[in-house]
């Protein structure tokens, strides 16, 4: 009886545990998407330059340019991180 017990008490401990990691996590990950999104925009707007200079008109480059940098989301980082975990 006394070891049902003490899972009980494990598991509830485990549970405060990771309720108390999860805002901490979160704040880790929002800093790490933030650095990449804006590392993301600004290479986009590199490869716009080198596009422009190597003569594509600025409408199509520009086009090219923000498909390059949106292509970072955040729910696609997700869906494909959590794939591993799921059945």
């Amino acid at each position: 009886m006394s070891s049902k017990k003490n899972k009980k008490t494990g598991d509830r401990q485990a549970v405060i545990v990771v309720a108390a990691a999860v805002p901490v996590l979160m704040w880790h990950l929002t800093i790490a998407y933030l650095r990449m999104r804006r590392r993301a925009n600004k290479e986009g707007r590199q490869f716009y330059l080198a596009l422009v200079r190597d003569g594509i008109p600025k409408d199509q480059a520009r086009k090219l340019a923000d498909e390059y940098s949106s292509n970072l989301s955040l729910v696609r980082l997700i869906r494909e991180g959590m794939g591993r975990f799921t059945f």
